[in-house]
C-alpha cells in the first residue's frame, strides 16, 4: 500500500470520526422518543418543496457547466452534464471534496471531454461561487449586524459557562483541530509524487480559465448562477414553515442561516454532517429558536437542532436520488455510445 492510498484512508477515517464526534456531542442528551414525536409534527409538504429546490440547484449547475464546456469547444448533452454534477454531490456524501474528481471523470467517460480542461471549468465555478458567498456574507452583515454580533458574543460567553457549555467549545475545538489536521495532510501531500502529477495539469487548467472569456452565452451562465443561489436560499427558507418554532422567521433570517450553513458545509466532514448541524443550531439560538447546549439538563427536543437535521436529511435524500439517477443515466449513455461506435 503506497503513501497516496494510506493518506486517503487516514483522511477518510479522520473525516468520519470528525463528523460522528460532533453528532455525538449534539445528540447525546436528546430524548429519542420525544425527538420522534417532534419529527412527526413536521409539515412534510414544505420539506418536499425544499427537496425540489435542492434538485433544481443541481439542474442549474449542470446547465451552467455546459456553457463553460461549450466555451472550450466541446459539447455535452444537458442530461449527461446534470447527471455528472449529481454524481459529484453523491460522492461528496462519502468522501469530502472528491465530488469534483468523480464529476469530471464521469462526464469524460461519456462525452470524451479532457479531464484537465473540465477541472479548469470547475475552478472557475468555485471562484464565481466564492464571490457570491462573500457577497452574501456582506449583505448578511448589513441586514443582520445585531444578530451576527450576538452570535459572536454567544460563542464568547460559553467560555465562562459551566460543564455543558464547555462541551460546545470542545466541539469548536474539534472543528479547528480537524482543519489543522487536513492542513498538515495537504503539506505532506505536496512532498509526494501526486503533487508532481498535479503540476502536469496546470496547462490544461489555464486553458480552462480562458473559457470564461470565450463564453458565447454569458447571459445563460449568469442566469444559472443566480438560479443556483436562489435555490440554495429557498431550500433553507421554505423549511421554516415546516415547524411552528421557526415559522415566524423572515427572509433575512433565511439568508443569515444560508451563510452559516455554507460555512458549515466547507468544513471537511462527509456532506457537512455534524458541522452543518452545529453552526446552524447556534445561529437559530441567536434568532431566539431553541438553545445552545451540549451538556446535561438541556432541552431534550431542541428545535434549534431539529431544524438543521430536517434540512440536512432532506438534502441528503436529494443527493441520493439525483446521484442514483445520474449514475443510471451515465451508464446507459456510455453503453449507447459503445454500441454506436
Amino acid at each position: 500500500m503506497n503513501k497516496k492510498t494510506i493518506l486517503k484512508i487516514v483522511k477518510y477515517i479522520a473525516s468520519l470520526g470528525f463528523a460522528f464526534g460532533i453528532l455525538y456531542l449534539l445528540f447525546k442528551n436528546q430524548d429519542p422518543v420525544q425527538l420522534v414525536k417532534e419529527i412527526q409534527k413536521v409539515d412534510g409538504k414544505w420539506v418536499l418543496l425544499s427537496m425540489v429546490f435542492g434538485g433544481w440547484a443541481y439542474v442549474s449547475r449542470g446547465l451552467r457547466w455546459i456553457v463553460l464546456i461549450d466555451a472550450l469547444g466541446y459539447k455535452s448533452s444537458k442530461l449527461n452534464s446534470i447527471s455528472a454534477v449529481s454524481v459529484g454531490y453523491f460522492t461528496n456524501m462519502f468522501i469530502p471534496r472528491a465530488g469534483e474528481i468523480s464529476r469530471c471523470t464521469a462526464l469524460n467517460q461519456v462525452e470524451k471531454v479532457p479531464v484537465d480542461k473540465l477541472f479548469g471549468t470547475i475552478l472557475i465555478e468555485r471562484v464565481i461561487d466564492f464571490v457570491f458567498l462573500i457577497s452574501l456574507i456582506f449583505l448578511t452583515v448589513v441586514l443582520k449586524f445585531n444578530d451576527i454580533f450576538k452570535f459572536y458574543t454567544t460563542l464568547q460567553a460559553q467560555q465562562t459557562e459551566s460543564t455543558g457549555n464547555d462541551k460546545l467549545f470542545m466541539l469548536l475545538g474539534i472543528l479547528v483541530g480537524g482543519g489543522v489536521l487536513f492542513y498538515f495532510a495537504k503539506k505532506w501531500l505536496k512532498k509526494s509524487k501526486f503533487y508532481e502529477k498535479v503540476l502536469s495539469f496546470i496547462d490544461g487548467l489555464k486553458e480552462g480559465f480562458k473559457s470564461i472569456k470565450n463564453m458565447k452565452r454569458k447571459s445563460a451562465f449568469w442566469f444559472q448562477t443566480f438560479s443556483i443561489w436562489i435555490m440554495y436560499f429557498l431550500m433553507t427558507y421554505i423549511c421554516f414553515f415546516c415547524m411552528d418554532e421557526t415559522s415566524h422567521l423572515t427572509a433575512s433570517d433565511g439568508l443569515f442561516l444560508l451563510v452559516l450553513g455554507g460555512i458549515g458545509m466547507v468544513i471537511p466532514t462527509p456532506g457537512g454532517v455534524g458541522s452543518y448541524h452545529a453552526i446552524v443550531m447556534i445561529g437559530l439560538s441567536v434568532l431566539g429558536v431553541g438553545t445552545v447546549f451540549l451538556g446535561e439538563g438541556g432541552d431534550p427536543t431542541n428545535p434549534a437542532l431539529l431544524f438543521p437535521t430536517i434540512v440536512h436529511v432532506a438534502q441528503t435524500l436529494v443527493a441520493i436520488i439525483m446521484g442514483s439517477v445520474g449514475l443510471l443515466v451515465l451508464f446507459l449513455s456510455k453503453k449507447k455510445s459503445n454500441v454506436a461506435s
